[in-house]
């Protein structure tokens, strides 16, 4: 370029930053003659996109006073809340003592986002003046906390007159909250609808499973877009209707995007999804961040570590791997894969660990049985100064429960509450009744169960039945079991156990009245399968299944393996 000034090195410095290419952004920053204020929020914007915000505090720290302006104090703001770090954002805040409005509403809608109410309120009430934005925040605040009451109230108390965006967020909140009625309601007595409330009434239909008024709303738009059909294509993937999302996608939504590549890969969760992946990229759609972790977790679930590393180089190459998410996928796919020595590598190479990234870890330990391992990240993470959270006491139990280290599970599960202010979870006790259940203390089990309220899923009550049967305690077995089919009778998995248990005291009629009851509720087992990758492909094996074209070959030498087995079994 033969004449340059600082109009165009700012734009190459954008540029960069924006396709993450950071270390090329910061060359172009270091030797440009003069900088101007949309330099340093260029560079600024970049460290702040690929989650660099060591970096990107250093360089704010370096803005000189005179070009420290509101616009700079946003993007710094803002690079902490995107990444969770909202302690920092708020000393940062604390520190800007000529806030404006749109300063006070950046880290008012940070707290919004991280589910922060009464800091939320609180920074809200104090503020010296709000705007429309301000109170549409705070609205939504409240709905995502499921405070429909405050929310309903601060609604009706908003100074001016509301725009599309106050009103879509009121709809969004009933939306949220399963209160659909009242959302179509509210939505009807909007004066001015737009596009964004009538999207807003279509997704909030797909998430509460009314697919049917979804498409019916759909059909009647004035106008629609990318959004009103990315809803549906959602709603058919929710439905698990891969067939109709599949036609939907390619003969009736008339432009897609990477979301919408997203919704159906996400969808069906198979090596079909790695294929639609590929075709996505010939097609010149650019993977994102949910891309890349979607189809990272397809590899970790299908043990398909060809694909992920080949998913690895390329995060590495678009820069994604500095995303703490993707990164934090990739640790789990290595993990799931086997290859622990992998995802313990790419843990280090991590500069920014946050409560995901260590969780992800101590998970990946944990499920191979790593005990001093995982209690070591345990420490170290809490040594960081992160915080644990729900996730990482779970993994901290199921280690315990695995290795019967009873009185340190016990500790850990007491410390949540006592420590923490963390609440146990279905979960939590599912995973100390596993720990009980190992050292046979099943009364002990029973008795931590029964504090579960009433309304929670029936994880731990499941867990303590198989356990029952396993140390043939059928007395209590057949009270848990009676326990569960009261919220849950048609759950085939306890049926069958029930069935079992009787069986196994000899009690075959009442055993043979399980079964025939299931019959007429036409109650069916989930048949198994697994998955294996052989030679670059994924061969899928269901229980009982011939439609495979060389299945006679498969059954013959399987009756072959046990021969072989059976002989091994009398030797030993």
């Amino acid at each position: 370029m033969p004449h340059r000034n600082v109009v165009t090195w700012n734009c190459m410095i954008s540029g960069f930053g924006r396709n993450l290419m950071i270390n090329e952004a910061r060359r172009m920053f270091d030797v440009m003659p003069a900088k101007n204020v949309v330099s340093w929020t260029a560079m600024l914007s970049g460290y702040t996109g690929c989650a660099k915000l060591e970096e990107a505090r250093i360089l704010f720290d370096q803005i000189p006073d005179k070009l420290k302006n509101h616009v700079c104090w946003d993007v710094m703001l803002n690079g902490y809340i995107k990444n969770g770090r909202i302690d920092e954002a708020r000393e940062l805040f604390d520190q800007c003592h000529n806030r404006n409005v749109g300063i006070c509403n950046r880290m008012l809608n940070g707290y919004v986002q991280l589910g922060c109410v009464e800091e939320a309120y609180e920074l809200f009430l104090s503020m010296p003046e709000r705007d429309l934005a301000s109170w549409t925040s705070m609205l939504t605040c409240f709905a995502k906390a499921g405070l429909m009451n405050e929310a309903k109230a601060l609604f009706g108390d908003i100074p001016f007159e509301k725009d599309a965006q106050a009103w879509t967020a009121m709809i969004r909140g009933y939306m949220q909250n399963g209160m659909v009625d009242e959302g179509l309601e509210l939505f009807q007595t909007m004066p001015h609808k737009d596009i964004v409330a009538w999207n807003c009434m279509i997704s909030g239909f797909v998430e509460n499973g009314r697919l049917k008024e979804a498409l019916d709303l759909y059909r009647r738009m004035p106008k629609r877009n990318i959004i009103s059909s990315n809803s549906i294509l959602y709603g058919f993937v929710l439905e698990g209707d891969i067939i109709n999302a599949q036609n939907f996608f390619e003969n009736i939504m008339n432009q897609r995007d990477t979301a919408s590549w997203n919704t159906l890969i996400s969808g069906i969760q198979t090596e079909e999804a790695l294929y639609l992946f590929s075709e996505m990229k010939r097609r010149e759609f650019r993977p994102d961040q949910t891309t890349y972790i979607t189809t990272v977790s397809i590899c970790g679930s299908l043990a398909l570590h060809g694909w992920g590393k080949a998913l690895h180089l390329q995060t590495i190459k678009t820069s994604y791997v500095h995303d703490v998410l993707v990164s934090s996928s990739l640790i789990s796919m290595y993990s799931k894969c086997g290859l622990i020595n992998d995802a313990a590598t790419l843990f280090r190479s991590i500069d920014y660990r946050d409560t995901v990234t260590w969780n992800t870890m101590i998970v990946a330990q944990a499920y191979h049985g790593s005990v001093g391992q995982a209690l070591e990240f345990h420490s170290s993470m809490i040594q960081s100064g992160c915080k644990p959270n729900h996730v990482t006491f779970l993994a901290l139990l199921t280690v315990c429960a695995h290795q019967g280290l009873v009185k340190e599970g016990q500790n850990y599960f007491m410390s949540m509450e006592s420590e923490w202010h963390i609440s146990p979870r279905p979960e939590h006790y599912a995973c100390m009744v596993d720990l009980f259940g190992r050292s046979g203390m099943l009364y002990e089990a029973y008795e931590l169960v029964e504090q579960m309220p009433l309304d929670a899923p029936s994880y731990a009550w499941e867990t303590l039945l198989n356990y029952c049967k396993l140390h043939g305690n059928f007395e209590l077995g057949e009270i848990v079991s009676q326990k569960i089919l009261k919220t849950s009778p048609s759950n085939a998995e306890m049926n069958v156990l029930l069935s079992n248990i009787y069986a196994a005291k000899g009690l075959w009629d009442e055993s043979e009245n399980v079964r025939t009851a299931m019959k007429q509720q036409d109650v069916k087992k989930e048949v198994g399968c697994s998955w294996v990758e052989l030679g670059g492909s994924t061969c899928k094996f269901v229980y009982n299944d011939r439609s495979h074209p060389k299945t006679e070959e498969i059954y013959r030498e399987i009756e072959n393996l046990s021969v072989i087995i059976k002989r091994i079994s009398t030797m030993i």
